[in-house]
């Protein structure tokens, strides 16, 4: 049986090599996917419990809190739309963020929008 020259065994090792980076590629993706899959679905959860507990505790100190941090936070008009005790933004006031964001967007600076 001839022996394979150092050349052809060089070659060989590479194409495994390919093949098992592209295995851990591939299997990197899946594990980061699977990671973000969970990250949304606890937040989801997370989300519905504390909405839940909102309207059921609107006027407890839990209630007071989660409004003050969705106004203050929530600020693009489309977000603020998925909340109807929200008030629409203020697009009018020039110290509002959505203003004051509109003008650094138009301008190429940092936004203020959260």
């Amino acid at each position: 049986m001839p022996r394979r020259s150092t050349d052809q065994r060089l070659k060989e090792l590479q194409r495994q090599r390919a093949v098992i980076d592209a295995q851990m590629r591939a299997l990197e993706a899946r594990k980061k996917q699977a990671e973000r899959k969970a990250d949304t679905r606890r937040k989801v959860i997370a989300g519905a419990l504390a909405l839940e507990h909102f309207t059921a505790n609107r006027d407890g100190e839990f209630g007071r809190v989660l409004f003050q941090l969705l106004d203050e936070y929530v600020v693009r008009p489309y977000d603020r739309a998925l909340f109807d005790f929200l008030s629409p933004p203020d697009l009018l006031d020039p110290t509002s963020d959505f203003a004051n964001a509109g003008r650094e967007a138009a301008s190429g600076g940092p936004s203020s929008v959260r």
